[in-house]
């Protein structure tokens, strides 16, 4: 891969892969009758997207992966395959406790206002993944929401993310992390999040971002502020019957590539990281391939349409986040 979009800069000089390969498994957004992860899946999904040519991994706390990950990666360290300089991993600390018929435990998810220190509970949590890692440090952490998903109370809300973002200061000072971020903050959420805390602003913001799911105002303010937009779920997670959509399935026709390649470089073009997750290796390999064509700028407007509706979204709407 030749191509200048292949990494992205964040604020404090550190390079982002533009792709990355997700680590959660199983079901949580309803498409069946059970609803958690299913880690299990990742010792051969991560050990075929290390082959495939991945180096960047996105993973969370609450995934329940983050101790298959090490070990796999462990192996290829071990064996001299893979340099920990060359991998870049990201993780996430603080989702909420989940709905009851959701299983999530709570050992892994927890609400700001039901815990007896945040500060306490975020380092321990990190430590957790670390040793689950068995690495020293992390290329990227992120507050995975913004705040708790049936939360009224605003004004402790934004407490709460303030002293999240504080406490991941405390880290990326001590060098436990080579960059931090956030993940599913609206411009408001942003917007508040740095007038509380103006030291050190967030690095990237990690969203759900596919054609039928945009936000060009929150585009725009992330540029604007140096915030890196990273995506996921860029295929829909397979819903909406988007990969079928006739724009989408023309454009790939035009450049005899996949529907799913034609979105993704869409993604890199439009200066976003993207973070697509499959369990085939022949998709794996197709999703890296995305750096010897490019979209024209036509082509990109068709795509940028058809997200002019309402969003259609696979997961909860951080807008209904106080």
């Amino acid at each position: 891969m030749s191509d200048e979009l292949q990494c992205l800069n964040l604020q404090n000089g550190v390079k982002i892969p533009s792709v990355a390969f997700g680590c959660a498994f199983g079901d949580w957004v309803g498409k069946s009758d059970f609803q958690g992860f299913l880690p299990e899946q990742a010792w051969y999904a991560v050990n075929a997207a290390l082959d495939a040519g991945y180096t960047a991994l996105d993973g969370a706390h609450v995934y329940g992966t983050e101790r298959i990950v090490g070990s796999i990666l462990g192996q290829r360290l071990a064996s001299g395959a893979l340099q920990r300089e060359e991998l870049f991993i990201t993780t996430k600390l603080a989702h909420p406790a989940a709905p009851p018929h959701i299983n999530l435990s709570h050992l892994r998810t927890w609400d700001a206002d039901k815990v007896d220190s945040i500060e306490e509970r975020l380092k321990d949590d990190f430590a957790r993944t670390l040793d689950d890692l068995a690495f020293g440090y992390v290329d990227l952490l992120l507050i995975h929401w913004p705040g708790t998903f049936a939360g009224t109370d605003a004004s402790f809300a934004r407490e709460a993310r303030a002293r999240i973002w504080k406490t991941f200061i405390e880290l990326y000072k001590k060098g436990a992390t080579r960059a931090i971020g956030v993940s599913n903050f609206t411009k408001e959420h942003l917007t508040s999040l740095m007038e509380d805390v103006s030291e050190i602003k967030p690095m990237v913001n990690q969203v759900e971002y596919h054609p039928y799911c945009q936000d060009r105002s929150l585009q725009e303010f992330c540029q604007e502020h140096h915030i890196v937009l990273a995506a996921y779920a860029p295929f829909a997670s397979g819903a909406f019957s988007m990969l079928k959509d006739p724009v989408l399935v023309k454009i790939a026709e035009n450049h005899r590539v996949s529907v799913g390649q034609v979105i993704l470089r869409w993604h890199v073009q439009s200066g976003r990281c993207v973070l697509p997750k499959s369990s085939n290796p022949k998709r794996m390999k197709q999703n890296l391939a995305l750096f010897d064509f490019s979209l024209s700028d036509e082509e990109i407007a068709q795509i940028d349409a058809l997200g002019s509706g309402d969003p259609q979204r696979t997961c909860p709407d951080p807008s209904s986040i106080v």
